[in-house]
């Protein structure tokens, strides 16, 4: 039997590095740039916690439309001569599609930690609210 070409189920040596440290030790990437995210419901409001350590309050944006809220960072990589860098400051951008209790002018946000928080107070479903709206972080 002739073989043509590479087998691609095979790993790269990089993809079991990746797969080993977790990182990709070859580009220096980390392999998830996806912040991690808590949402929380109680009988008054729902919660958004965001795991963005390193990032101020300035440095997030957070927005509605149409019913959709977007929690987003844009960082300009800096061109450093770095000997060894096991941290980054990645851009990200998460959306999430809200339930239609949410009370669209009452939500506030505060940043503390490194953890962003987003409180979205629930309305009585009789209610009219506007579909727009930029959140400022306390």
């Amino acid at each position: 039997m002739k073989r043509n070409g590479w087998n691609n189920n095979l790993p790269t040596m990089e993809n079991f590095l990746e797969e080993f440290f977790g990182d990709n030790i070859i580009t220096n990437k980390p392999r998830f740039t996806n912040k991690k995210v808590n949402i929380t419901e109680n009988e008054n409001s729902y919660g958004i916690s965001f795991e963005i350590p390193g990032f101020s309050k300035e440095d997030v944006n957070i927005e509605l439309n149409d019913g959709i809220i977007t929690i987003s960072s844009h960082v300009e990589e800096t061109n450093e001569n770095y000997i060894t860098k096991e941290f980054t400051k990645d851009s990200f951008e998460r959306s999430f599609y809200l339930p239609e209790d949410v009370d669209l002018d009452n939500i506030d946000a505060t940043m503390e930690n490194g953890v962003l928080s987003v409180n979205l107070n629930k309305r009585k479903m009789n209610d009219d609210t506007t579909n727009s709206k930029k959140i400022d972080i306390k």
